[in-house]
């Protein structure tokens, strides 16, 4: 008996610790790999805490200790209850209940008493609502949360191009601004307004996603594209080297360069680029790369456009 308490008990403590670990230091944004990682930090000790009030009901209706009995029952609805309240795993649910009341429904059934018989079987049809309320719960709290990431990715996303938008970038080039050992990439458009005037709005968008698909053609996998707005695009590349830097760059003014065909008529646009290299080692000001950045996008237009300039120190 003592040694199932002593189970208990430390089971306990180790969910407890689990809870406020993953409160202190899980991240709010998990990989799939970490997301199985906690997951499995918080069923282990569960499942065996469920154990030990199992193996707590079986003694203690063994042994014909009445009030023991009275609190194994009492254990076992609290334990399910709150499992279906705040475990939004279902199989993790369904795991501990079957555990619980499969011990002391099992133990009611062994006794020759007519009404403990039809107690257990009460429990049974609650074991069976337990499985039916939780799939309920979790599958519109899963429905919520996908409905959440989605509308999260649609906040990060330009709608127009399908690239990340502003807001995507910022969180990017802060999160790189941390760390430092990146290229900051700002392209502007050439000539894209007097196509927009001359062809109109609609196949100004159309021309603006064929611009998107040459540039997403043009960069690495790992590296960030996004559209900030109108005809401005931003790349930031995970690399503190200027020479791959401006080669990406001349290839993003080589490929934006070529003819278009915008339904069926020929255009012609080309873009100029601003580069920024942050080194590694460093945290730096995200808002003082961009405006490096901004500044040799300003000398690649003045230079004559169509081309990459790599900014130099103020």
């Amino acid at each position: 008996m003592w040694a199932i308490l002593a189970v208990a008990i430390v089971t306990s403590a180790t969910r407890v610790g689990g809870v406020l670990a993953y409160r202190r230091v899980a991240p709010k944004r998990m990989t799939l790999e970490q997301a199985r990682l906690w997951e499995r930090a918080y069923s282990v000790p569960a499942i065996v805490f469920t154990i030990g009030i199992a193996l707590l009901t079986v003694r203690v209706f063994a042994a014909g200790w009445t009030n023991g009995e009275i609190l194994a029952i009492g254990l076992t609805m609290a334990l399910t209850a709150g499992s279906c309240a705040r475990t939004l795993r279902y199989w993790l649910c369904a795991t501990v209940s079957t555990i619980a009341l499969g011990a002391l429904i099992a133990m009611l059934l062994l006794s020759s008493d007519p009404v403990r018989i039809g107690i257990a079987a009460l429990f049974a049809l609650y074991l069976w609502s337990v499985y039916e309320s939780s799939r309920h719960i979790v599958g519109q709290v899963e429905a919520l949360l996908i409905a959440e990431r989605e509308l999260d990715a649609a906040a990060r996303r330009d709608p127009l191009t399908g690239l990340a938008n502003r807001r995507a970038f910022d969180e990017a080039l802060a999160a790189a601004s941390d760390v430092g050992g990146f290229a900051l990439l700002l392209l502007d458009l050439d000539g894209f307004k007097a196509v927009n005037d001359h062809l109109g709005h609609a196949a100004g968008d159309e021309l603006l996603r064929q611009v998107a698909a040459r540039l997403a053609d043009t960069i690495r996998e790992g590296d960030t594209l996004s559209r900030l707005g109108g005809d401005e695009f931003a790349v930031i590349l995970p690399t503190m080297d200027a020479t791959t830097a401006k080669a990406i760059a001349d290839r993003a003014v080589s490929a934006v360069g070529m003819p278009y065909a915008v339904f069926g008529t020929p255009a012609i646009v080309g873009t100029s680029v601003g580069i920024e290299v942050v080194h590694d080692g460093a945290r730096v000001d995200g808002e003082a790369v961009k405006t490096a950045a901004d500044r040799a996008l300003y000398a690649a237009k003045h230079a004559g456009k169509g081309r990459s300039v790599v900014a130099t120190a103020a």
